[in-house]
């Protein structure tokens, strides 16, 4: 992965082909001590695994597409998680013919680029697992 910090917030990142998209921002949060973050990013995936959230369930139907993607959309998050960077990501990728698949985002190999812009916020909120929903979901001091 190649960075440059742009501004005070931003980060524009590049990830090289056969990096991990999630490991690799988690390793980045990790090495520049990030906390919190938007992520928005572009480029193109291999045989990604996406998840789908049943909430009657709550579990994740998971599905792995095979072949080449254009990542259309990469938008995310990251929080801290049992004091670690937690990266939350979803996407909307294509393929050759222009059928557009989404989903959580759970594993995603580099096969050309991709290109992220992390938006790093000052603060240093957590996510804790929430029983009624089932999800890794943000502590939030306030409330209308």
């Amino acid at each position: 992965m190649f960075y440059s910090k742009v501004s005070a917030d931003k980060y524009l990142t590049r990830l090289l082909k056969g990096e991990e998209i999630n490991e690799s921002v988690k390793k980045f949060c990790e090495k520049l001590d990030v906390k919190n973050a938007g992520i928005v990013g572009i480029g193109s995936v291999e045989n990604p695994s996406l998840a789908h959230y049943r909430v009657d369930t709550k579990k994740y139907k998971e599905k792995t597409f095979k072949g080449i993607f254009e990542l259309t959309s990469l938008v995310g998050s990251v929080a801290i998680f049992e004091g670690k960077p937690l990266v939350h990501n979803h996407v909307t990728i294509s393929d050759e013919d222009m059928n557009v698949l989404g989903g959580h985002l759970v594993s995603g190999v580099v096969s050309a680029t991709v290109e992220i812009v992390l938006t790093v916020f000052d603060s240093s909120h957590t996510k804790s697992h929430d029983e009624e929903i089932g999800l890794k979901l943000w502590n939030l001091p306030e409330s209308l």
